[in-house]
């Protein structure tokens, strides 16, 4: 797949991004469910913002997740080397090696904030990691996927409890493993934790793991700015505690400040807020 991934690649980038705003100029992009979800999760993040804010703010969202589409397929189609020209700027560049070896372990959270393949390839290319990815239901583009996203030495496991017993695994052996943590995750694998001052179901995997392993945790994400480059950046979470018994490690609070740096990087088109704490109402019900 990877000679097709580099053909489509070959389109350029400054007509693709001129072809996605003749599609938000016409306002087409408002009679899909893509732009209804993220209106709500917008309404849900920033109450205070009028209409007319709420309104411009997905555009913006979609747009950039229209074009992070592109930067995925080009990550896909293209080396190493290809993919990573495309970060123009590494904040924190030597966090990463540094923290990977003082030999402790190493968990690196990734957020939805462009493509995380794009960042993963680039955290690859520094480190070896065990990442987890969600299953891709047409199979053929799952295993490419997978194998891409296993450059060098490093594994990709479906996120399953299997999965989990591999990252683990790798953390026990003072390795490093990375994965989105700002998804829904299956009933009883997370808890109600305030995203944005509302209960959202989320994952408690990066808490346990960091509590049952004293492993240090990273965050790594990709933001753009009005000059369309891309930067990488590294950071050490401003929230954790790791002798916390219950493992109360303030994960979206963390994902908030990461946001709020750039809200038209982030997938607001997906279902965050889904799993409703009783007796909330789905808020995407009408959508």
């Amino acid at each position: 797949m990877k000679p097709l991934f580099f053909i489509i690649s070959l389109f350029p980038r400054t007509l693709f991004v001129s072809l996605v705003d003749l599609y938000t100029y016409t306002k087409i992009y408002k009679l899909f469910s893509s732009y209804k979800i993220t209106k709500v999760n917008l309404e849900i993040a920033y109450p205070d913002l009028i209409k007319n804010d709420v309104e411009l703010l997905s555009k913006l969202s979609i747009r950039e997740s229209i074009i992070s589409g592109f930067e995925t397929i080009y990550t896909w189609g293209r080396s190493v080397h290809q993919s990573n020209s495309q970060l123009f700027k590494i904040e924190n560049n030597f966090l990463l090696s540094k923290t990977y070896k003082e030999g402790n372990g190493l968990i690196t959270v990734a957020i939805h904030n462009r493509s995380v393949d794009m960042l993963l390839k680039w955290i690859n290319s520094k480190i070896v990691t065990v990442s987890l990815y969600k299953k891709i239901k047409i199979k053929t583009l799952e295993s490419f996927v997978k194998k891409n996203r296993e450059d060098g030495e490093s594994k990709s496991y479906k996120t399953s409890i299997s999965g989990v017993r591999k990252i683990l695994q790798e953390l026990n052996s003072s390795g490093a493993i990375c994965f989105a943590a700002d998804q829904v995750p299956q009933r009883g694998l997370g808890e109600y934790i305030k995203f944005f001052n509302r209960d959202a179901y989320t994952t408690t995997l990066v808490q346990s793991l960091a509590a049952k392993t004293k492993a240090p945790v990273l965050f790594a994400f990709i933001n753009s700015n009005k000059d369309g480059f891309l930067s990488t950046s590294i950071k050490q979470p401003k929230y954790i505690d790791h002798s916390d018994s219950e493992h109360k490690l303030l994960l979206n609070k963390n994902i908030e400040e990461i946001i709020n740096i750039r809200p038209i990087d982030y997938s607001w088109e997906y279902k965050r807020f889904k799993k409703s704490k009783p007796p909330g109402t789905d808020p995407y019900k009408s959508i």
